[in-house]
């Protein structure tokens, strides 16, 4: 998980070398599978620089398991699914600043995220021999949008909230917080995957529910 994550970090700052204008969208169904992808809008300046870079970014990103659709020079869609089997990252929220809240009652369980973003940590933790591409980065209007397969959306900091899906603006230069909790019932086997998902900088969290399903397994082999 990490390598693709970072993968794409290396690919999009090549990609995004001036004014941009980014919508990620992290689309979570009742499986636990996730889709990841990035609307990516690029100045025509901005475009004629990047152009010289595109081709190794493009490569990188296909390497990496994404599908990218180059609509033309400064218009891209990148798109990835992830199956569950990939979402058991080697990357723990706590590292980038995420933290997990699992509230149970008698019938329902709350699960809570927050997520304290600062894009030059982690940067420079998991990017160590890189400087930080702060003027890059603060150039960039990037929206994040997380698509859960449920609509029991709580307390939250969304900019907008339709449904399940929830919509953030980001800065990428400079910190910032994000939150939500969403109530998942007890009696149904629901997997959630939360996913936090920052363009160069990339924070993406997922978080998956499925202790009731295991336990029900568990049940019926012994019966």
């Amino acid at each position: 998980m990490k390598k693709i994550i970072f993968t794409v970090i290396f690919s999009l700052v090549l990609l995004l070398s001036g004014c941009a204008d980014v919508t990620n969208t992290v689309k979570v169904d009742k499986k636990g599978d996730a889709t990841i992808s990035f609307d990516i809008d690029i100045s025509s300046v901005a475009g004629v620089f990047a152009s010289t870079y595109s081709d190794e970014a493009l490569i990188k990103l296909k390497d990496a398991g994404f599908k990218v659709d180059k609509r033309s020079d400064t218009s891209y869609h990148i798109e990835k699914k992830l199956e569950k089997s990939e979402t058991k990252t080697d990357m723990k929220p706590e590292d980038f600043g995420v933290k997990i809240t699992n509230t149970k009652s008698f019938f329902t369980q709350k699960v809570r995220i927050d997520a304290k973003f600062d894009p030059e940590k982690i940067w420079k933790q998991q990017v160590a021999d890189v400087p930080f591409p702060k003027e890059i980065l603060d150039k960039i209007d990037y929206t994040l949008i997380l698509d859960l397969p449920i609509s029991t959306i709580g307390d939250n900091n969304a900019k907008s909230v339709t449904g399940g899906k929830l919509m953030w603006d980001v800065p990428l230069a400079e910190k910032s917080e994000l939150y939500f909790d969403v109530t998942l019932p007890n009696v149904k086997n629901i997997a959630i995957v939360g996913g936090i998902v920052l363009i160069a900088v990339i924070v993406l969290i997922i978080y998956l529910v499925r202790k009731h399903r295991k336990k029900k397994k568990l049940v019926w082999k012994k019966g």
